[in-house]
């Protein structure tokens, strides 16, 4: 009885303390907990109980596009500025030049914050996992008698 009781523990204390880190690596790349890459689908997924988060998470990831998109203006821009330059006898550097370098300019502390707000999406699910409040929820653990002094456990998924 005593081991029946004892496993029967052990097996809900394992259930509520399961849970699924991610981590943060460079690029805004998010990967779980067995080191495979989860694409931002599956992270908001994994963040739809937790509307701040995932509120967070795609204001990340709203710079991380604007980021690129202003970087690679930028130098899209310059490039071409360069080539025209190099092909005609014009002016150079001319104004397309200096609106790419505006832009390329731009795009570098958008990027930068970008990965700060992932960063923090990332810390504080894993803080939230780690806490005595997570785990599974859904679940419940209840010691239960009757009158004939029998003791049990009852366990809710």
């Amino acid at each position: 009885m005593k081991k029946t009781f004892l496993t029967t523990l052990l097996l809900a204390a394992t259930l509520t303390t399961f849970s699924q880190e991610i981590k943060y690596k460079s690029g805004g790349r998010i990967f779980n907990s067995e080191g495979k890459k989860m694409s931002p689908n599956e992270v908001r997924e994994l963040l739809a109980k937790e509307p701040g988060m995932l509120q967070f998470y795609n204001a990340g990831r709203s710079k991380k596009t604007a980021g690129n998109t202003l970087m690679i203006a930028g130098l899209g821009l310059m490039a071409t500025d360069v080539l025209i330059g190099a092909n005609k006898d014009t002016q150079f550097p001319s104004a397309l030049s200096y609106i790419g370098a505006a832009s390329f300019l731009i795009s570098i502390p958008v990027k930068i914050g970008f990965s700060k707000k992932i960063k923090t999406v990332v810390k504080d699910y894993n803080a939230k996992l780690s806490s005595k409040d997570s785990g599974n929820t859904d679940s419940q653990l209840y010691f239960v008698s009757n009158g004939n002094n029998t003791f049990g456990v009852k366990i809710i998924f």
